[in-house]
């Protein structure tokens, strides 16, 4: 019976499969023309998103929906890859041809969710109205706790998954994983898209692929961009930053104790990870190399490298590490369709981690072809992550090559430091 029960439950969790789904999107633009915001004679519609073939930086163009819809601009477009889910973040938007202003206007407001539920979806509203409600999907045990005070930053909410047979096996105890953007680990409420990572981990776990662990989502909040960043530098015109000293406080003094005391968790090092994408990533960098104490493995997750002048390189390179000490296991990653420039700060990175003493059992490096910079791309991989932090991280089984991802170090990258030197010429 019990066997039976595991077995229905990774069925519920298991990844839907859909033939492509063609979206038929109908947009009501009569109330912004009679406002005058937008031209019909020379202004253009569209739909951007965030999975193919939708994306953020150019619009898929929504035609006049032609006589007897004035006003209405219809367009359709197929998903032949559905993403993790089934859930896509879209919003309408806006262009004026020939004026400088080279941002258009989008929709007010987060963004919408598209669910590819079925082989034809339509999708009829007006500019600016809200999105139709998302089904939310989550699997296993969530706890939502009450925001702790804000002694270093803001207060915000905390979201607790727990594995398979947590109530029953009251003798044992977990390692610990602490998401960042917690709002869009579980659910797509926030950002239309999340990453699934209830259902993945209900999945991996109830297939005997990890062991079992417990997964903290601490959401962000309004100051996200200064609480991720260790340095201050101008942003979008303000000077924005340098707040992650205070929120590694809030994690280390305040949230950490808190769970630990809560639940039946395994509080050291060894057993304690951090993770995060973009801002996100680079906040788990960083937390893991100047709080190794506390968190002995980031997923440094498409990470936003550029973020002043290459800051979270530089700190690496410059971060006293002595080689005495145990590295944090790290998995670091970038999808290919990120950028070139994104992908070759990955590299220096890399190269920076591997010149300060990590090597191939404790750094796991992954460049994702076709990857792009978005919660599908981030649910699609988090698997992987999984099995990285279980293998090479809690239960290692004395296993010395990477379980999941590329070489690191390839054969034809060899940091300076380990080229030969001609002799010195006197």
């Amino acid at each position: 019976m019990a066997g039976l029960l595991l077995l229905m439950a990774a069925l519920l969790v298991a990844p839907r499969a859909f033939a492509a789904t063609k979206v038929v999107f109908d947009i009501d633009m009569r109330e912004e023309i009679a406002g005058g915001r937008f031209d019909a004679t020379k202004d253009v519609v569209g739909v951007r998103g965030g999975a193919a073939p939708l994306n953020w930086g150019r619009s898929i163009v929504a035609p006049a929906a032609g006589l007897g819809r004035e006003g209405w601009y219809s367009v359709s477009i197929v998903f032949e890859r559905i993403p993790p889910g089934g859930n896509v973040p879209y919003k309408f938007h806006v262009e004026h041809p020939g004026q400088n202003d080279p941002e258009g206007d989008w929709e007010s407001g987060s963004n919408r969710s598209l669910e590819l539920v079925a082989d034809e979806v339509r999708v009829s509203r007006a500019f600016n109205a809200p999105g139709a409600p998302i089904s939310l999907s989550r699997a296993g045990t969530i706890e939502r706790l009450a925001p702790l005070p804000g002694n270093f930053v803001a207060q915000r909410p905390v979201q607790v998954w727990l594995p398979p047979n947590y109530e029953r096996d009251t003798d044992r105890r977990y390692p610990v994983l602490y998401l960042h953007d917690g709002q869009n680990v579980f659910d797509a409420a926030a950002a239309g898209a999340e990453w699934q990572v209830d259902e993945t981990a209900q999945r991996l776990v109830v297939d005997g692929q990890i062991q079992p662990l417990i997964i903290v989502a601490v959401n962000n909040t309004s100051r996200r961009i200064d609480e991720y960043t260790a340095t201050a530098m101008k942003y979008e015109g303000n000077t924005r930053g340098g707040l992650a000293p205070a929120y590694a406080r809030y994690l280390i003094e305040q949230l950490k104790p808190s769970i630990d005391a809560r639940y039946r968790t395994k509080p050291d090092a060894a057993h304690t990870a951090v993770g995060g994408s973009s801002l996100g990533g680079i906040a788990s960098l960083w937390l893991a190399m100047h709080h190794s104490d506390v968190f002995g493995a980031a997923l440094v997750i498409s990470p936003s490298l550029w973020w002043d002048n290459e800051f979270p390189i530089r700190d690496v390179a410059r971060t006293p590490l002595p080689m005495s000490l145990d590295r944090p296991r790290l998995w670091l990653d970038m999808g290919t369709d990120e950028g070139p420039q994104a992908v070759a700060q990955l590299r220096q990175l890399r190269a920076q981690l591997f010149a300060r003493g990590w090597q191939r059992t404790t750094l796991n490096y992954v460049e994702v072809p076709g990857g792009t910079h978005d919660e599908a791309s981030w649910a699609a991989r988090f698997g992987d992550m999984l099995r990285f932090l279980d293998r090479q991280v809690w239960n290692p089984d004395g296993r010395k090559e990477p379980a999941v991802g590329q070489d690191p170090f390839p054969t034809s990258f060899v940091p300076d430091i380990f080229k030969p030197r001609r002799p010195t010429q006197w």
